[in-house]
């Protein structure tokens, strides 16, 4: 039987955590898959002004099956507040 890939977004904050203890458990019964990570959370809508970049959204479309840990969200002015100051004015 050929192996599945997964796409693990974990995310940020508890999410990281959440991720990690799922992937645990699923070894520990004996599940087996291939694990390709992605990119998703709160650091690259700072970054990027896109908390799921396309290249998540490409992963997910080539692979079929994701894990999602969690992200962080806020109001939309203190959102706007942490983007990087090249994106402001998008």
């Amino acid at each position: 039987m050929t192996k599945r890939t997964i796409v693990t977004m974990p995310g940020d904050g508890i999410g990281r955590i959440v991720l990690e203890e799922t992937l645990r458990i699923l070894d520990a019964a004996g599940f087996s898959a291939e694990y390709v990570n992605a990119d998703i959370g709160w650091e690259f809508w700072k970054a990027e002004g896109n908390p799921l970049p396309d290249r998540t959204i490409e992963l997910l479309a080539r692979h079929k099956i994701g894990l999602f840990g969690a992200i962080t969200s806020k109001p939309k002015e203190e959102a706007a507040d942490e983007l990087d100051p090249s994106l402001h004015g998008e």
